[in-house]
């Protein structure tokens, strides 16, 4: 079925209409990236297996977006499907310290909902951008501490539109990285297990690793959050400056200042600059210290000539 026929095959049966090549620069905060052929906002979960099923009975790829931070979408778009998640994967329900959670919701929004109930446990995700889908498949947080710690279940829709709920015993969780990464479905909801505690001491200690995120990391300017994971015992940041780049510009594209495992868009950079970037840097510290910095941003979209990078499957 060609894009056509198929965004008018959505249009009948999804109450928002499916928009035809939309900017992902529009939906990344490193705001790069080339035009989806397809684009929905889903308001239920029915409209997400609807959408799902639609999709692969007709063989469309599909690409679940959430806030596009910790995303680089490459300047030749996206082929097939992007799915948006609203509406009832936005939602908060409380019960006592079980806290069950829409894939869709912004984690900010979740870490101020948490403390002012005197829920504590997703400090560690204080000043992270997305949403908490995405924070479940990256395990986000910091170096000691994450959001996986705290899942107790999580309920995906497979491509067929079947829901499954995955308990603790079915889920793996590391170091920016857990085994959701690999299911072939889509997160609708997480039941997260937090802890009784006084409500300013919640509030207090996110607005110390607000302030500390805002002293060491550039969170004023668009970028995806760090370009790499940090290989053991080590700071993927320091080797970069270390190796002099900090400040290097490829286009509008620039190694951070302010925190040298970021790259910054300085106005009209392109994914291609950024990613050209990435494995310059990449380079110097193998070349400088002989150690293979791995991406912990996700990279999708049509390739570039000539540059072989890791990416996000997608389902």
């Amino acid at each position: 079925m060609d894009t056509e026929s198929f965004r008018r095959l959505l249009q009948s049966l999804l109450r928002e209409p499916p928009k035809r090549d939309e900017p992902m620069r529009n939906h990344t905060t490193l705001r790069v990236g080339g035009p989806a052929d397809l684009f929905i906002n889903v308001h239920t979960v029915e409209e997400l297996a609807t959408a799902l099923r639609a999709a692969r009975e007709h063989e469309v790829p599909v690409t679940i977006l959430g806030q596009g931070s910790n995303l680089i979408v490459r300047d030749g778009g996206i082929r097939g499907l992007v799915i948006h998640l609203c509406g009832e994967m936005t939602r908060i329900e409380f019960d006592t310290t079980e806290v069950r959670v829409g894939a869709g919701v912004y984690l900010p929004y979740l870490l101020k909902k948490t403390a002012l109930r005197g829920l504590s446990g997703l400090e560690c995700c204080a000043g992270v951008p997305g949403t908490v889908g995405g924070a479940l498949i990256s395990n986000a947080g910091t170096v000691d501490q994450f959001i996986g710690d705290r899942v107790d279940r999580v309920t995906v829709l497979t491509r067929d539109g079947e829901r499954w709920t995955l308990d603790r015993s079915q889920l793996q969780f590391g170091y920016r990285w857990s085994s959701l990464q690999n299911f072939p479905g889509v997160i609708t909801e997480v039941w997260l297990r937090l802890e009784v505690a006084d409500p300013p001491r919640i509030l207090q200690t996110i607005r110390d690793r607000l302030r500390y995120r805002t002293a060491t990391q550039p969170v004023h300017i668009p970028c995806a959050g760090c370009i790499f994971k940090n290989p053991p015992g080590l700071r993927a940041g320091a080797l970069i400056e270390q190796c002099g780049l900090k400040g290097y510009r490829i286009g509008d594209a620039e190694v951070s200042p302010q925190h040298a495992n970021f790259i910054v868009n300085r106005g009209s950079a392109t994914a291609k600059d950024v990613l050209e970037l990435s494995e310059l840097m990449r380079q110097r510290v193998h070349q400088s210290f002989g150690v293979h910095l791995e991406y912990e941003v996700q990279i999708i979209g049509e390739p570039d000539e000539g540059i072989v990078r890791e990416g996000l499957p997608v389902i």
